[in-house]
């Protein structure tokens, strides 16, 4: 089974992101800050994107989806 990283999925794009994949079987992880409901299915991983530190380090994702966006800093 593929692992798949969503940053956000709570939200418009991102938790559609998460949803999809979820129901086609994938192992579907979401980073975000808590501040609205998960996504049934998914694994929440706690964070603020800007403050990661080495918290991803012991995992391994085949697909990133980073489709969380506040500014032109955060695709550049």
């Amino acid at each position: 089974m593929k692992k798949v990283l969503v940053t956000g999925g709570t939200v418009f794009v991102s938790r559609y992101v998460a949803e999809y994949y979820v129901k086609k079987g994938y192992d579907v992880y979401v980073l975000n800050r808590n501040t609205r409901p998960q996504s049934e299915g998914v694994t929440f991983i706690e964070a603020n994107r800007r403050n990661l530190g080495d918290l991803l380090k012991a995992h391994h994702f085949d697909v990133v989806f980073d489709v969380t966006a506040y500014n032109a800093d955060d695709i550049s």
